[in-house]
């Protein structure tokens, strides 16, 4: 009777514990665990012409995204991102070179092709 009860216990505990879903798994690789820049990024997977990419840096102290191309004739517009998906205040088209000045520690995360 002890072992039984001991038995289910145990079982309990273990299932207990185990509060993590497949679903909440961090890779380590904003492409894959933030979502919104994941579906961009199956988006921009389907032509790969221009070579599509998405870069990671910081601006004024936060991390943003920004996605672009890298081919030599192609024209494209980069489009820059916070990390909830959102267009980061001040990169518009009229601010750019502003914008661009304060962008530090950029590095690329993926691009299409590699």
């Amino acid at each position: 009777m002890k072992i039984k009860l001991l038995l289910i216990a145990f079982a309990l505990i273990t299932m207990l514990g185990c509060n993590k879903s497949e679903g909440s798994k961090k890779t380590g690789d904003p492409t894959e665990d933030l979502a919104w820049l994941k579906k961009i990024k199956i988006e921009q997977a389907k032509n790969c012409t221009c070579i599509p990419s998405i870069w990671q840096a910081t601006y004024e102290g936060a991390t943003i995204y920004e996605t672009g191309c890298a081919g030599p004739a192609c024209q494209c517009i980069h489009l820059y991102y916070t990390e909830k998906g959102e267009a980061v205040p001040g990169s518009e088209e009229s601010n750019r070179v502003t914008f661009l000045s304060k962008i530090k520690d950029r590095k690329e995360l993926w691009s299409c092709g590699k």
